[in-house]
């Protein structure tokens, strides 16, 4: 057995036989929407949820954990931004994020423990899959500001009468200051010898219920493995009473094949269609099933959100593009089975003004097809596409056909050098660009220099990680861009204070500025500018080593 992941516990009880109970630790990641890290890298990556906390109790920024790409209101107030298809959806818990986990050995959930070694607060719901393609709401919460202190959320959750392997966390960081970073998920449950005990759990109400003498047993267990995840943290088991909330739940999980076939009767002038997280299963709504609905109800459509959806593939594309000739939005992050066969049909499509592309592998060739053919394209979403070889090419394309872009994200897409960022120059009425981790940037030249006169409306500038660039490749900003609210300066070790203090002063409308691990900017510094500069939120992350070792917890295994 891998001490890393799992652990058998065997009580004696006085009504039963022994109740086994394991404890485990993630063993794999089937699926998420968003991770800071990227696909040849192993920091700030999803998968660095699997196995054991390799942080806790540390509290901290640390590439060892699960970091998703964005938090606070920041994203929400940039020209990018997405305008929501169903405003009154957000007046209930909603969420930006989720990732599902899998477990080695498939249990009765007792306890589910999140580590967060940063920002921690941002769990909504919890989930857990029957095996059966449905899913089971397991605890359901509004967000919190739980301080700078590294944190076990362990809430108490639902009882439920199936085994799982397959867990589903949801995040709302909209409230946070900064990243959340997760550093394991811990299950605790009851293994088959209880079965017996429990094959009845449900009454003719769908109530679940136990015997008095058995959920002493259990509640038992519970407090047993709360008070190992608890030991040494001073970590209190968080109630949710659901409330309200319990009757207006999300809608992803609900959405099936059969879903779609009684909404097709209804739906002859859809206009705006989303889908995202729906899908879990690629057998819950086939490829074909969608392509019909498509061809009953696409004609109207203007905007179709396909965000992780597993069932989304070529075929999917060719329907698109065939039906919905009247599209302006249409994003696929996370579309992993798309090929160059699918894009290519896109370029059929002449009216659309936002594609997101993010994590998907569409190709140079494919792309810039598109991109000619879409005029009006306003919004465009290119990070982590690692099978564009030289997306200088792309940056080309761009400022060539594609006039009326306000916003272009190249986010951790590395073959983009000096040379693209002069082409996007072309592009005036640019608002937001994010660069960050663009590696083949980080010698710059006069490029920004280009970049900042040719598009003097950038509101939102994000650079993080461009080793090579020095205080003379901002002043050009700082000198012909006078509309710069947001600017992130994340790694960037060659910049000084003094810049920094020019952006602050001369960028009147500045709201957002990041120089966390700038290395010539202090602490003191930056304590001293939120005084002078209270109207910016300047951020600054940092990493803090426990000053023991483990906790007991951790030598429990």
């Amino acid at each position: 057995m891998d001490a890393n992941r799992k652990c058998f516990n065997s009580y004696e009880t006085a009504t039963s036989d022994p109740i086994i109970v394991i404890e485990q630790f993630v063993s794999d990641v089937r699926s998420f929407s968003s991770q800071y890290g990227s696909e040849i890298s192993i920091s700030y990556t999803a998968h660095n949820i699997c196995g054991k906390p390799s942080k806790y109790p540390a509290y901290g920024d640390f590439p060892q954990t699960f970091v998703m790409r964005t938090y606070g209101k920041w994203w929400e107030e940039a020209p990018s931004r997405r305008i929501p298809i169903m405003p009154q959806n957000n007046r209930h818990i909603k969420s930006q994020d989720y990732i599902d986990v899998l477990f080695e050995f498939k249990v009765i959930p007792l306890t589910v423990s999140i580590y967060e070694t940063y920002h921690p607060g941002s769990v909504v719901r919890i989930w857990a899959n029957d095996s059966k393609e449905k899913w089971c709401l397991l605890w359901e919460g509004t967000p919190e500001i739980r301080g700078h202190v590294p944190n076990i959320f362990a809430p108490s959750i639902k009882r439920i009468n199936f085994h799982t392997n397959l867990l589903r966390l949801e995040f709302d960081h909209s409230h946070l200051d900064y990243y959340t970073e997760i550093d394991a998920v811990h299950m605790s449950g009851l293994m088959e010898p209880i079965r017996n005990c429990l094959n009845n759990l449900t009454n003719e109400n769908n109530t679940e219920y136990v015997s008095n003498s058995q959920l002493e047993n259990i509640q038992h267990i519970s407090n047993v493995s709360s008070k190992i995840n608890r030991e040494g943290n001073n970590v209190e088991i968080n109630k949710s009473n659901n409330g309200s909330f319990a009757a207006l739940p999300p809608y992803w999980y609900k959405i099936n094949a059969s879903t779609l076939n009684i909404l097709s009767f209804r739906c002859k002038y859809l206009q705006k269609l989303d889908l995202s997280w729906c899908g879990s299963f690629p057998s819950s709504i086939s490829s074909q099933i969608f392509c019909e609905f498509i061809q009953k109800c696409g004609k109207s459509l203007t905007h179709i959100r396909l965000d992780c959806c597993q069932f989304v593939c070529n075929c999917s594309l060719e329907t698109i593009s065939n039906v919905c000739t009247n599209l302006v939005e249409l994003t696929l992050q996370n579309c992993v089975e798309l090929s160059e066969r699918g894009f290519n049909h896109l370029a059929s499509l002449k009216y659309l003004e936002r594609l997101d592309l993010y994590r998907t592998v569409i190709n140079a060739t494919s792309l810039q097809e598109i991109l000619k053919s879409s005029p009006h394209l306003k919004h465009i979403n290119l990070g982590s596409c690692r099978s564009i070889s030289c997306m200088d090419d792309i940056a080309q394309t761009l400022g060539t056909y594609n006039k009326e872009l306000i916003s272009i994200d190249f986010w951790k897409t590395y073959s983009l050098t000096p040379t693209g960022i002069k082409y996007l120059s072309e592009c005036s009425l640019l608002e937001e660009i994010d660069i960050g981790w663009c590696l083949g940037v980080s010698i710059p030249g006069d490029c920004f220099l280009t970049l900042a006169m040719g598009c003097p409306r950038l509101r939102k500038l994000f650079m993080g990680t461009l080793r090579g660039i020095n205080d003379r490749d901002l002043y050009p900003f700082v000198y012909n861009c006078p509309d710069l609210e947001q600017i992130d300066l994340l790694g960037n070790r060659g910049i000084t204070s003094e810049v920094c203090i020019d952006i602050l002063k001369c960028c009147k409308r500045l709201r957002f500025l990041d120089v966390s691990f700038c290395q010539q900017i202090s602490d003191a510094e930056v304590r001293e500018w939120r005084k002078i500069f209270p109207n910016v939120d300047i951020k600054r992350s940092f990493q803090s080593e426990p000053e023991c070792s483990w906790c007991a917890f951790t030598n429990h295994y």
